[in-house]
């Protein structure tokens, strides 16, 4: 085991604002981004909005099985902890991360798993990252329920929950109360979600930047996105076809120009894009320019014009289109948005 010790450490109430628990339930053997990143967006969302009296107050906890220490999955040890059956009552918001196989069945478990049962009506929402679905599924609480989970675990969470609607694909996902998300910066997304649900777009939006995070994914994404399959092509041509979009994504960006940088006819290009991507070029630029867009309007004060001419789109009218049809709002609704807090 490491000799590195990370230790979580409470942070003091401020005055004024609601009150909100938030509570990071890691089960032992939790990899380290799926606690580490939820608990840091919080923590920030805190600090942050503590100018703000009228924001909610986040106290952020991690709650232990048993003692303050969690070993997670690499062999690093996070203290500061409480074990969950010494905290006062249930949280707001309970985030499980890591696998309940961890835990020996035995009265642990089973305290555990009736804790977490008896506290779903006190609890506003319920969350996990990665395969701390499982922990939700074992307690009950996701019969008859959509899911999701990291890719690798769908099947065995299908297989061993059969009442339990697994979808493998979104990044997160929510049904009414309960929120589950694939792993590692997935349950970053989702924190980022959890934060926006309370303090507003905005704020979500400036944790994001401090994070120096690409983008931020909504929930419907899919896990492996089109982005992510290009950087995984077997062609270097591919992979380098990326940065040559993101460096003129002001041009037209047809077919044809994409299939002459990588020395190919169109028609076979566009078969092997296909292949290699699962979407097609037309398709992959729409995300790319969709992704360009947002971030100028959340982080610029430049006009819908101008942003619609840098990011390809042509005209405002054409970008509107494509808002509607991809996040079915307008860019002015959407920036309206992000600008409220």
């Amino acid at each position: 085991m490491s000799g590195l010790r990370l230790i979580s450490t409470k942070h003091d109430d401020r005055a004024g604002g609601k009150r909100l628990r938030v509570a990071i339930l890691a089960l032992p053997h939790s990899v380290l981004s799926d606690l580490a990143g939820p608990y840091e967006a919080f923590v920030s969302a805190r600090r942050i909005a503590a100018e703000n009296p009228c924001l909610p107050n986040y106290e952020v906890d991690m709650l232990t099985v048993r003692g303050k220490d969690v070993t997670t999955l690499s062999g690093l040890t996070v203290a500061g902890g409480l074990p969950f059956n010494e905290y006062e009552g249930y949280p707001d918001t309970l985030i499980v991360t890591g696998e309940p196989d961890s835990l020996a069945s035995g009265p642990v478990r089973s305290e555990l798993m009736d804790w977490i049962w008896a506290g779903q009506s006190a609890m506003r929402r319920i969350c996990s990252v990665c395969t701390g679905v499982f922990c939700l599924a074992a307690a009950g609480l996701l019969d008859g329920r959509r899911a999701t989970t990291h890719w690798r675990y769908a099947d065995q969470l299908a297989r061993r929950f059969p009442k339990v609607h697994v979808n493998p694909e979104p990044v997160f996902l929510r049904d009414g109360k309960y929120y589950t998300s694939a792993g590692c910066t997935a349950g970053l997304d989702l924190a980022l979600t959890l934060i926006e649900e309370d303090m507003g777009p905005s704020m979500a939006t400036e944790i994001a930047r401090e994070m120096v995070m690409f983008l931020r994914r909504p929930g419907g994404q899919a896990q492996i996105s089109p982005v992510l399959k290009l950087q995984m092509s077997d062609s270097d041509r591919f992979r380098e076809l990326q940065t040559w979009i993101f460096e003129h994504l002001h041009l037209p960006l047809t077919v044809e120009d994409l299939a002459s940088q990588v020395h190919m006819s169109p028609r076979n290009f566009a078969r092997a894009f296909v292949a290699q991507v699962g979407v097609t070029p037309a398709r992959f630029v729409e995300t790319i320019r969709l992704d360009a867009a947002r971030r100028r309007l959340e982080e610029t004060d430049r006009s819908l014009e101008q942003i619609a001419a840098e990011c390809g789109f042509g005209c405002e009218e054409t970008m509107r289109r494509s808002f509607a049809r991809n996040l079915r709002t307008s860019p002015s609704a959407y920036r309206a948005q992000v600008q409220t807090a």
